[in-house]
């Protein structure tokens, strides 16, 4: 069997010295670090009036929707760029690192910031690619609203499914910015009725598309919008790239009135106080424009409904109207109830969460902090409640646009980026000190019952890899700068796992995707000089087992002319969420026999337990789903930690021995979009690929397949289908679970596979 093929050890890198640091070649990092003209919240400025001016805004969307060059946009009639970017050309503010600008995709988030009128906007660009979903979830706990954009001629796509998700998850209220609204296929009708079948959300449109009659009516003679809650066409110009627009009263109406009337009607029917008005007038039209916008705030904030509003970000159409949306729907930091019980534990102390790290080469590492509590000023020293750490910030920056403005202290509610910390991890709680992070503890303590309790804000969890493949350096010479390299990519990007095969020394990567890992290895190689090659693409498959297990075993070994004797007793059995350490079994004997186990001795025996479960006896595929509880545990004086960890190991590997141990495959959520003429013959390829056809849909004449297949079986599928279709069909796939194979047939296939023969 290749031992390549299994996911091994962690490397636990340690923290890099300057001098080792200088012979890497870094990326620079793009942004200009010349003081801006955009100030930053003053001291003098009453605190609670900057935060109600202030909102933190997420873009997501599916890929290619346009999240980037609406985010290019806003920063364009912000006034803080000259002029606009182009994803095609590759010359946006977001898209900085050099692989985004030549793939046209985002990889990163970027967060930038920007006035909007008397607002202060900190917006965060999300990627759009499954690939990097983890990205995007993490962005999202440091926003306060999200706004999701979607392609007019597609609607609700299989990311968008996800990105929603997430936003739910968090409690995000969020508006829906329909964009392309200039292409052919364009329908915001299909949009709408998408997201009530998709999305199972309510939408409120609040806008409609104005076409230029003599330019064709339709698609690209897209030139403006009407706004339902003010009464006003907007007509865009273009030779000024929609920097000027006309706005015309359309009172006068009737058709529009009764569509305004009808806006009204529904925003009432969610909102109480609304209707109260409306009942106590007995007249529609006493609503006005504030009541009416009072009202749709409240029912968003509340995600009883989703705004939704029209554009063209790429025609400039339609972008101002979304800003104006953003700051008149869309909450400010302190508006909606506290997302996570252990901000309130602070008591208005420091209390910050780490959503992002970034290696600058003039800088070093960079986090980009959410201040939920709190200030953080220059200099200060802080403590770092997840990994127990004191820290000491450098400088405090604030991002704008492309530039990073240095600032001697950020306020509650703000984004941060800061210098100097060296021990600080994507995920991690911040706070003033020990002492402000023991009386958060003690307060959460007291509020669960519970003295297990760590005062942390809630951490992103970190998806399995699904891919992994090995890379080797060109040479031994490399192998230090690669080493290097994969540790700050790791610090950076978590959802990247780095292991080392024991027996061949092997570096193994896993990732989220294919894409995820071959952009991984493109960075090491263009923006770190490290010369490597990557192996053969495999998919990580899990084992379990299917029943209870229990193993009493004698482990002897003689070390330096001394006998050492440990008896253990495990129990292993299937658990959908296991405990993460090893349980202490139940009955009386068994508590009096571990009554007199040590803190040493239980710590080895976890570590020898985890070990033994990083490769199963099947294909050595990790074991997962199983817990594993201590019976017994004896030894002699003076045994060493090596052989009590050892024991624990072989423990498990002989009770593995001795039970069946099934196979879990990754299974996907594929949808598929491809013209009806190739359907039966895309049909028939999925057939035998174990396609599981869930929802069959049409659009625009395309035929569209939403099922679940096993990733292994989908490995060179967009060659397949580009073949199959004659390169008109497209698909996208997102992990949904790990599942057992059942078809002696389809495990065969896949030993065949992972062992080459």
């Amino acid at each position: 069997m290749d031992s390549t093929r299994k996911i091994f050890w962690p490397i636990f890198f340690w923290k890099l010295e300057r001098n080792i640091l200088s012979n890497l070649t870094l990326r620079t990092f793009k942004r200009n670090y010349a003081v801006s003209t955009f100030k930053p919240h003053s001291k003098g400025k009453k605190l609670n009036e900057a935060t109600e001016k202030l909102r933190n805004v997420g873009i997501m969307a599916h890929i290619d929707a346009g999240k980037t060059t609406t985010t290019e946009r806003m920063l364009y009639y912000a006034g803080v760029i000259k002029f606009p970017g182009e994803v095609h050309h590759g010359d946006t503010v977001t898209d900085f690192l050099p692989l985004e600008r030549e793939r046209g995709i985002t990889i990163q988030s970027a967060v930038v910031s920007f006035p909007w009128k008397e607002f202060s906007i900190n917006l965060i660009d999300t990627p759009g690619h499954v690939d990097f979903t983890y990205e995007v979830e993490r962005s999202l706990r440091a926003v306060d609203s999200a706004v999701a954009i979607l392609d007019a001629s597609a609607g609700v796509e299989a990311q968008t499914l996800t990105v929603w998700r997430q936003a739910m998850e968090n409690k995000l209220p969020r508006l829906i910015y329909i964009n392309k609204m200039d292409k052919a296929k364009a329908s915001y009708q299909m949009c709408l009725e998408s997201i009530i079948k998709r999305l199972h959300s309510i939408p409120v449109l609040l806008q409609l598309p104005v076409y230029n009659e003599s330019m064709g009516g339709t698609g690209s003679s897209f030139v403006g919008i009407i706004d339902l809650v003010r009464m006003e066409k907007i007509i865009f110009d273009a030779p000024s790239k929609g920097v000027t627009y006309q706005r015309h009263c359309i009172r006068n109406d009737k058709d529009l009135m009764k569509k305004r009337c009808e806006l009204v009607e529904q925003v009432s029917d969610f909102d109480s106080d609304l209707a109260t008005k409306i009942i106590e007038t007995e007249s529609i039209g006493s609503v006005t424009n504030e009541d009416l916008q009072s009202a749709i705030k409240r029912i968003t904030l509340n995600s009883q409904i989703v705004p939704v509003f029209l554009g063209s970000s790429f025609k400039n159409v339609g972008v101002q109207p979304l800003l104006d949306a953003v700051t008149t729907y869309l909450p400010h930091p302190c508006e909606l109830p506290v997302r996570d019980k252990v901000v309130s534990s602070y008591n208005q102390e420091l209390c910050a969460f780490a959503f992002k790290t970034l290696y600058d080469n003039h800088l070093g590492v960079l986090t980009f902090m959410r201040l939920f509590q709190g200030s953080l000023k220059t200099g200060s020293k802080i403590y770092n409640v997840s990994r127990e750490k004191h820290e000491k910030v450098s400088k405090v920056y604030q991002p704008l646009a492309d530039d990073l403005h240095e600032v001697q202290e950020m306020f509650p509610g703000q984004v941060a980026v800061v210098s100097g910390l060296k021990e600080t991890y994507t995920g991690d709680t911040l706070t003033t000190s020990t002492s402000v992070a023991s009386s958060a503890r003690r307060k959460l303590a007291k509020v669960s019952n519970r003295e297990d309790v760590k005062a942390v804000l809630t951490s992103v969890e970190i998806p399995e890899p699904v891919f992994f493949c090995s890379i080797e350096p060109a040479s031994l010479l490399h192998q230090k700068l690669l080493d290097q390299a994969l540790n700050i990519l790791q610090r950076e990007d978590p959802s990247l796992h780095v292991s080392v095969d024991p027996d061949t020394s092997q570096t193994v990567l896993s990732g989220m995707g294919e894409l995820h890992l071959e952009i991984i290895h493109q960075r090491l190689t263009s923006e770190f000089k490290v010369d490597a090659d990557l192996g053969k693409l495999s998919v990580a498959y899990k084992e379990t087992t299917l029943e209870p297990v229990t193993k009493r075993i004698t482990f002897e070994r003689c070390l330096n002319n001394k006998n050492h004797i440990v008896t253990i007793e495990l129990t292993l059995q299937y658990k959908e969420k296991p405990s993460e350490k090893v349980r202490h079994g139940l009955g009386k004997e068994t508590q009096e026999n571990l009554a007199r186990l040590s803190e040493k001795h239980e710590r080895c025996i976890q570590n020898g337990v985890q070990s033994s479960l990083r490769c199963g006896p099947k294909l050595g595929f990790p074991v997962i789903n199983v817990e594993v509880s201590l019976n017994w545990f004896q030894t002699t004086k003076f045994t060493s930690d090596t052989i009590v960890e050892a024991a624990a190991a072989s423990c498990v590997r002989q009770a593995l021995q001795e039970t069946p141990v099934v196979l879990l495959e990754p299974l996907v959520t594929l949808e598929i979009i491809v013209d009806a003429k190739y359907q039966t013959q895309v049909s028939d390829d999925l057939n035998r690929r174990r396609f599981q056809l869930e929802v069959m849909d049409q659009k625009h004449g395309n035929k569209i397949l939403i099922g679940l297949a096993p990733l292994g079986e989908l490995l060179g599928y967009a060659t397949a289908l580009r073949t199959l279709s004659s390169g008109l069909g497209t698909f996208s796939l997102q992990f949904s679970h790990y599942q057992k194979v059942v078809n002696p047939y389809d495990e065969d296939k896949i030993a065949k596979q992972v062992r080459g023969f």
